[in-house]
């Protein structure tokens, strides 16, 4: 249950290819970029920077020794600066964000929020942005012009997943005067994710399969009436107690910011109305069966629609598909299934570019110690081809497999 309160004052790049015959549509081809193993053990979220051109992921790292230290990598896919920028700070780090601009990079640590100037690859640190306690992993994202995060201090060490205590969203206060402070409360985790003309999402985790937490859709405002967020709607995804509520994995907002989507644990990919949290038709093709969602993502050009998923063996881990779900093509499916190269898509482990020309996605082993990062590259969706595999390298010899068209 989420409680609102008032805010006061306020590349390397290697390519292979693939597609099929799709029922009168085109063939295409789609080729898969680099898949490069991250220096971390760890993943808590990814970000893409459009202005500078970079993909930015938070992680720990574990050095030699057993040491660990956090770390934001920042993977350049065009633009200036060196291929991968970096910046070490302490463990544990979880959560980044990016301001529109490329200028600034955020990142969560326990007891405030680390902030760098950024430009052409180099990161340099400047005053902490402070925030409440957090030893269950922060959560960032700015939209609207304004940074929000989330912050959680268990009532014991183990009890990040029980509703004991309050966690909080909260939101930084700007250069130009707006205020600081928590905007809402909640009893469990809760994830974020901005969307189009300042569209905020708040989805609190399920503590236990009968509880059935609220998924919340605001507006960042200017904060005039005291009010930095404002609300629009909300659900619960057990429809009067009759299923299991909302199990979150992702979400995201399509690029006009009419339909959101979200990677139910249960229910594969759900859609909700963007501005009131509706239910909505799902007419696009879901995951395989066995597949398990794990994220979802629109492209900001408004012309694709990704779900990413954990599956075994041949099971398409990623499929690809027009955002207009009216367009009679199949989705493009690819396979990760190579220990060297991920065996699935983790959670809220995919993004596109601004353009919509890459599309990003973070894979891990089975168990959760090793990650890679695959580009997708979407620009050359519409090239007739005939039938071949997508070959995705990464630090060493790895394949994807995929079948479909786009």
């Amino acid at each position: 249950m989420l409680l609102a309160g008032a805010l006061a004052g306020s590349t390397m790049a290697v390519t292979g290819t693939a597609s099929a015959a799709s029922g009168g549509a085109a063939d295409a081809v789609v080729p898969a970029g680099p898949g490069w193993e991250l220096p971390t053990a760890s993943f808590t979220q990814m970000t893409v920077d459009d202005a500078s051109r970079r993909v930015w992921i938070a992680g720990d790292r574990v050095h030699p020794d057993g040491s660990r230290r956090g770390e934001v990598t920042g993977v350049l896919y065009g633009g200036a600066g060196p291929a991968v920028a970096s910046a070490d700070t302490a463990a544990p780090l979880s959560g980044v964000a990016v301001d529109p601009t490329g200028s600034k990079v955020y990142a969560g640590q326990p007891d405030h929020i680390a902030n760098y100037a950024h430009g052409n690859g180099s990161l340099s640190p400047l005053s902490p942005i402070p925030a409440p306690a957090d030893d269950c992993g922060r959560e960032l994202v700015h939209t609207g012009g304004r940074l929000f995060f989330t912050s959680r201090a268990p009532a014991s060490p183990e009890g990040c997943d029980d509703p004991v205590g309050i966690g909080s969203v909260g939101v930084a206060a700007t250069a130009e005067g707006a205020g600081a402070g928590e905007v809402m409360y909640s009893y469990t985790r809760v994830h974020l994710e901005g969307g189009p003309g300042g569209l905020l999402v708040t989805a609190p985790e399920r503590w236990s399969p009968t509880d059935d937490p609220d998924l919340g859709i605001y507006r960042v405002t200017d904060g005039a009436d005291g009010n930095v967020l404002e609300f629009l709607g909300e659900r619960r995804f057990a429809e009067g107690g009759t299923g299991p509520g909302m199990d979150f994995r992702d979400a995201d907002f399509s690029a006009d910011g009419s339909v959101l989507a979200v990677a139910d644990g249960v229910r594969g990919t759900v859609l909700l109305g963007g501005q009131d949290a509706r239910f909505l038709d799902n007419a696009y093709a879901p995951l395989p069966e066995g597949v398990a969602p794990t994220a979802v993502a629109f492209s900001p050009d408004g012309k694709w629609f990704a779900q990413g998923g954990a599956g075994s063996g041949d099971a398409a881990d990623l499929t690809v598909a027009s955002a207009d779900p009216a367009v009679e093509r199949q989705p493009l499916r690819i396979a990760f299934d190579d220990e060297d190269a991920g065996r699935r898509v983790v959670p809220r482990g995919m993004e596109f570019s601004g353009d919509g020309e890459q599309l990003f996605v973070v894979t891990s082993n089975q168990e959760g110690t090793k990650f890679w990062l695959h580009t997708i590259q979407t620009r050359e969706a519409l090239a007739p081809s005939g039938f071949v595999d997508v070959a995705t390298p990464g630090t060493r010899s790895t394949t994807a497999r995929s079948t479909g068209s786009m």
